[in-house]
């Protein structure tokens, strides 16, 4: 997003675009002396109906729908869906519609997948147990939809905007977040309340901008309320009312960051907070994210850092209970949020996050959170060293398919690669030098794509080391592939050894020499002592 930069279009009778960029003054952040981020996220939302775009400009709109959050509704109404429409520019697109199992795991299930027909035609239809928000990702796009059991949707795409596989893996990829527009949305619609009202905020909220986020004027905030529930009077949709709810909290937030005790026990215990509501999980992660650094910085906070540190699970949550004076349930999800920030950042051993995780799953909390507790440990070790390795198919260049189980009873350096790029070409012609060294012990696989194919008999002239096997890109996205090569050891038992594993160039032999020293001695230990 371009900072410093508004682009505001009034849309005709045709479809377009809307691209509203937020100028660097309207960027709200708090300073990080905590240790702690806060920031609001803002988003391009496109496609609003035409003839509601004629009567109203569109202002600089600070949206919130940017983390959203897949979940079951709060009525648990059940019934099927059905999502068509025709897009001829899309013909030949496979779309797969997903959710996440929760806010904090973010485990993705996919509802509906289906192929975009040759004249442009799509239709599907599914069971949905309640009100869902899902998403689909699609050339630069992150598309989402609220959808609600018993109704229909027409969608309309937004115009292409082509993107490559190789350009989606790419670290500074970020797909651009829009909703989709539908074809005849009513205004009682869940889609167009929420977008309705989202409009109205933003409007509202510029309207007292210096005085909510300079002056910090609690009157501003109220007023803000007040018309807000003039122009949005309450509805019998239940989801709707809570997401109203939330939504208006980021403008209290404003005045004291969170921090007032009386702002967490209003939305996060005498409400119990449904974290199916985007606005509500959005707010729940900005309050307690990084919360184990934010408690053990404080001045006392050494004591919660060492009950931490001994993976203390009920003593954790006493403390939590006991020093903030949050509920029980409030005080279970900051801890599952908080392994989940904290593991990947070196300041609590990751050993004893994930023995906090099993103490959660395995203990007397409630069955969802113990569920999210597995998931998320699950996520947090995956393609981690000592995890077992993801199941796969791969192609060889005759046309057979093979598992990479084919191999096992050696080492397997499993390489990525992309013969066409200079550096993977290097790394095979080291590994060509290395590999025979070590045949009895190691068997090298490389993967290539099938964009790759046409370069066959070049491959096999070189005479590189193992064999060459075609793989999908869904592949390459489940070992989270970003750059070519990228390589991962494997043992005998389809355990992972090293992940990612170090290249040809950059001490690989050694390491592996070192490796199989160490798997002798340990082979050799049980000898010695029936020897004894």
């Amino acid at each position: 997003m371009n900072s410093g930069k508004m682009k505001v279009e009034k849309l005709g009778s045709t479809r377009k675009v809307n691209y509203v960029d937020v100028p660097q003054s309207h960027k709200i952040t708090k300073s990080t002396s905590t240790n702690r981020l806060w920031s609001f996220f803002f988003v391009r939302n496109w496609c609003l109906r035409a003839s509601v775009a004629k009567k109203r400009y569109l202002g600089t709109a600070l949206k919130f729908l940017v983390f959203f959050v897949l979940l079951p509704s709060l009525s648990f109404a059940k019934g099927t869906v059905k999502i068509s429409g025709f897009e001829p520019a899309y013909k030949g697109y496979h779309i797969e519609f997903y959710r996440f199992e929760d806010p904090i795991s973010r485990e993705k299930t996919v509802l509906a997948s289906f192929k975009i027909e040759d004249d442009g035609s799509f239709s599907t239809s599914f069971e949905l147990n309640g009100t869902t928000f899902c998403m689909t990702d699609f050339d630069a796009y992150n598309a989402s939809l609220f959808l609600v059991p018993g109704n229909s949707y027409e969608l309309i795409f937004p115009p292409q905007k082509k993107v490559t596989d190789s350009q989606k893996r790419s670290p500074f990829f970020k797909p651009e977040e829009i909703s989709f527009a539908l074809k005849n949305s009513q205004p009682r619609e869940l889609n167009r309340r929420v977008q309705d009202f989202e409009m109205a905020y933003s409007e509202e909220e510029n309207r007292r901008f210096n005085q909510i986020y300079h002056q910090k004027s609690k009157a501003a905030v109220d007023s803000l309320k007040v018309r807000l529930s003039v122009l949005f009077p309450k509805t019998d949709d239940a989801f709707f009312e809570g997401y109203k709810f939330y939504r208006l909290a980021f403008a209290e937030f404003a005045l004291h960051q969170g921090k007032s005790f009386d702002y967490v026990k209003r939305y996060f215990i005498n409400q119990k907070p449904n974290l199916d509501i985007p606005p509500c999980a959005q707010l729940f992660e900005q309050l307690f994210s990084n919360y184990f650094l934010f408690e053990s910085n404080k001045v006392q906070g050494a004591d919660f850092k060492a009950i931490v540190g001994r993976s203390d699970l009920k003593g954790i949550e006493n403390y939590l209970i006991t020093k903030n004076g949050w509920d029980s349930n409030l005080a279970r999800l900051v801890i599952l949020q908080s392994v989940k920030d904290a593991y990947f950042e070196g300041h609590f051993s990751q050993a004893g996050l994930l023995r906090l995780l099993d103490q959660a799953a395995s203990g007397n909390w409630e069955q969802d959170k113990k569920e999210i507790a597995k998931r998320l440990k699950t996520k947090l070790t995956y393609l981690q060293p000592g995890s077992r390795i993801p199941d796969f198919t791969m192609t060889a260049f005759s046309g057979e398919k093979h598992q990479l189980r084919e191999f096992q009873g050696k080492y397997i350096y499993l390489i990525f690669s992309r013969v066409a790029n200079p550096i993977g070409r290097q790394h095979l012609d080291e590994l060509k030098k290395i590999a025979p060294v070590y045949k009895n012990d190691l068997q090298v696989v490389n993967l290539i794509l099938p964009e790759e194919t046409g370069r066959k008999e070049a491959i096999l002239q070189q005479g590189w080391a193992g064999n060459f096997y075609v793989v999908d890109e869904k592949t390459a996205d489940t070992f989270r592939v970003k750059n070519f090569p990228t390589a991962y050891l494997v043992d005998s038992k389809g355990m992972l050894v090293w992940s990612p594993a170090p290249n040809p160039l950059d001490g690989f032999e050694q390491q592996l020499i070192n490796l199989l020293k160490q798997k002798r001695r340990e082979d050799q230990r049980p000898n010695a002592v029936e020897g004894s």
